[in-house]
């Protein structure tokens, strides 16, 4: 009978453990780790337009787009999940909005949302996509480019919805320490928000009801 609770317990343990994030996990590119690339995008530089993806290992794919400007990004901020076949990456948002890109060697490259966008590998820094749940229905999303330029929003998990976009110009990112995960300021007077690094954990899932 020990033995088979002990089992149970086992088997608990691992489930669970796929949904806690992950804070010791160093960002880095290798044979069973996610790649991630961060870039921003040509002609849209007025309003800080930012744009991130995630490879896994077995080439699936999310991305994500956001900006300083609210009234872009209630039109463009959008999740994008999809996979990676050659050298093109192929996705779709939840609204049905396609997404067709480039990656050769450590660079995405493609259009979207009106400008051109090259995003290049990351490997180390702050630089990623990074979210934490505040509730049921409210997502904070970051995302951080290698210069350390950033933007940041709150969406609705469930509807994919624009809840506010963040003054993204304020302040610097910081580093939790012994950890991947930071913390910014959605304005100048507001405490710092804390966000954990999206990566792929071994099951390959992305997207769940609490974060996109």
């Amino acid at each position: 009978m020990n033995n088979r609770v002990w089992t149970i317990l086992a088997a608990m343990a691992l489930v669970l453990g796929a949904f806690l994030p992950s804070r010791a996990v160093a960002q880095q590119a290798g044979p069973e780790e996610a790649r991630t690339f961060v870039g921003n995008i040509a002609g849209l530089e007025n309003i800080g337009a930012k744009f991130v993806v995630v490879v896994t290992p077995e080439r699936r794919a999310v991305a994500f787009l956001g900006s300083r400007d609210d009234e872009f990004n209630r039109g463009n901020a959008k999740w994008y999940i999809g996979n990676v076949g050659g050298n093109t990456l192929v996705a779709v948002a939840s609204d049905g909005t396609p997404l067709v890109l480039t990656l050769q060697d450590n660079a995405v490259t493609g259009t979207l949302a009106g400008g051109q966008l090259t995003a290049t590998l990351t490997q180390s820094g702050t630089a990623g996509l990074y979210r934490t749940r505040v509730s049921p229905t409210e997502t904070d999303v970051a995302i951080v480019a290698p210069d350390g330029s950033w933007v940041g929003m709150a969406v609705n998990p469930v509807t994919g919805q624009l809840i506010r976009t963040w003054n993204s110009g304020t302040g610097v990112v910081e580093r939790v320490a012994n950890t991947t995960a930071i913390r910014v300021r959605p304005t100048p007077d507001t405490p710092p928000v804390e966000l954990e690094l999206v990566s792929w954990d071994r099951f390959g899932a992305w997207c769940s009801d609490w974060w996109c």
